[in-house]
Formats: structure tokens, C-alpha cells, sequence
């Protein structure tokens, strides 16, 4: 009985001890900080290659359309389309660039002021 009593006792112990481990917010983010933009430092939508959660925050996945804008600094030169006849793409006019975000994608960029002139395949 004795043996059972100190069982009991030991294992409520180890279970106690424990809680705190488990005391956080739990494993989700706070929706409003992430639909917001407000991630705290380290914590950025792709950081590390975590998933967005849905938001779909990165520029490669948006459905872009003529009249939007790209800011320049986060266009790779890997996307530029330097060889658009293998692509069957018309020669850009002087001051834009054609470059392709992803697969069968193609945009016609302004060059000064990152405005879609075309999208393609979107």
C-alpha cells in the first residue's frame, strides 16, 4: 500500500512539474500580427523557409495584373528574360524588361518605376 501511496505521489509530481512546459500561447501565431504585417523580428511570413500560413505573402505567388507595381530590390536578375525570342516574347521596348516570376508567367516591367505594363499567363 505503501509502495502504491509513494507511486501516486512521484508521478503527480512529475506531471506538476511539467505544466509550466506547456504554458504558452500554444503553437498558432496571432492571426491579427500576421494578417497586419507585425511579426516580431524573426518571424517574417517566409523566414527560414516557414510556411506563410495561407497569406500567400511572397511576391512570386501574386496574381499580378497590368497597372501594378514591383518594387525593384526584390526582383533577383535570375528572373530576368534575357533571351525573350526562346520565349516567344516581343522585344520590350526601350526602358522595359520582361522577367518571369514563375513557370509560364511573364511580366512587362517599366524599368524606372516597376509599373506592369503586361502580365502574361496570369
Amino acid at each position: 500500500m505503501r509502495k502504491h501511496t509513494l507511486m501516486m505521489v512521484a508521478l503527480a509530481t512529475l506531471a506538476l512539474g511539467a505544466m509550466p512546459a506547456f504554458a504558452g500561447k500554444g503553437h498558432g501565431h496571432d492571426n491579427h500580427a500576421v494578417a497586419t504585417g507585425q511579426m516580431p523580428p524573426g518571424h517574417a511570413p517566409q523566414a527560414a523557409g516557414r510556411h506563410d500560413n495561407g497569406l500567400h505573402l511572397g511576391w512570386q505567388k501574386q496574381a499580378w495584373k497590368r497597372g501594378d507595381r514591383i518594387a525593384w530590390t526584390e526582383v533577383d536578375p535570375r528572373y530576368y528574360v534575357n533571351d525573350y525570342r526562346a520565349y516567344r516574347l516581343s522585344a520590350p521596348p526601350e526602358g522595359y524588361r520582361w522577367i518571369r516570376p514563375m513557370d509560364d508567367r511573364y511580366l512587362l516591367v517599366d524599368v524606372a518605376s516597376g509599373i506592369v505594363a503586361q502580365a502574361l499567363g496570369y
